[in-house]
């Protein structure tokens, strides 16, 4: 009995934390409270060359490996700050010592151009860049490597707000703690969720992946009688926890709901 009580406890704190957690983040206006440009870039068409983002708040760090005129590897670093889902900033090309060869604290880099780039959706995005004088510009997308596992049962914080809802009463903004489980087998993915409202609902759909994003789109039903088409997207784990965003669209009750969630797998 004893046992059984200390587990809640810990499932209880685990669960504040997690929500106290989230309600931070939503609130630093920071990459977690937008959708985050970090990951490997390429043209699938164009194989051979790409972009790497490294994203921190509104400041991305662009790496670009690319050839030059002589057909050789080069590559440039960019820097640049967000307005929206819209980076800019200087682009540099860095001369140093020979990798196999003594460090050469000499090296320089120097301003060659401009670099902006500008997310289309949530997976794919449009660059153009300028070096002495030549302007590039290309679609590019998440490259994919190898698909994340969410398998688990977790404890969640949620906040989401539903609208349009038949019943006007429905339509409100809730968050607090809750849970998620996902089951997940290759491509299929099945994801029970129970709510800080007290309603728990079944997404089954199929899951796919681009760089670090993953999403799973289908149908879903909920224990009060909810049902319709749902996705979880912008899924992106670490070791023991992940977070995504929620759409919901009601067949029956009118409702869409929009919300994120941050998920632990408790230890």
């Amino acid at each position: 009995m004893h046992a059984t009580h200390d587990h809640r406890r810990i499932a209880a704190r685990l669960a504040a934390f997690v929500f106290s957690g989230l309600m931070l983040i939503a609130g630093a206006g920071a990459t977690s409270a937008n959708t985050d440009v970090t990951d490997l870039w390429w043209n699938p068409a164009e194989s051979g060359w790409g972009m790497q983002l490294n994203n921190t708040g509104s400041f991305a760090f662009a790496t670009v490996f690319a050839y030059g005129p002589d057909g050789k590897p080069t590559w440039f670093i960019a820097e640049m700050h967000a307005v929206g889902v819209f980076f800019s900033g200087p682009l540099y090309v860095a001369t140093g010592p020979y990798y196999g060869g003594p460090f050469n604290a000499a090296a320089t880099t120097r301003n060659a151009g401009i670099m902006s780039f500008v997310l289309t959706s949530i997976s794919t995005a449009e660059i153009a860049y300028t070096v002495d004088g030549v302007t590039v510009s290309k679609s590019v997308q998440r490259q994919p490597l190898t698909p994340d596992n969410y398998d688990g049962t977790y404890i969640a914080g949620f906040t989401q707000s539903a609208t349009g809802c038949l019943d006007a009463g429905s339509n409100r903004t809730t968050s607090g703690p809750g849970s998620v489980s996902v089951t997940q087998v290759g491509r299929s993915m099945v994801v029970y969720m129970t709510y800080p409202s007290g309603d728990s609902c079944t997404l089954d759909g199929t899951y796919s992946q681009l760089g670090r994003m993953g999403q799973v789109t289908g149908t879903y039903a909920c224990v009060s009688g909810e049902s319709g088409a749902g996705s979880i997207v912008e899924m992106s784990n670490v070791p023991f926890m992940f977070t995504a965003r929620l759409r919901l669209v009601s067949s029956n009750r009118g409702c869409s709901t929009a919300g994120e969630f941050a998920a632990v797998i408790p230890r």
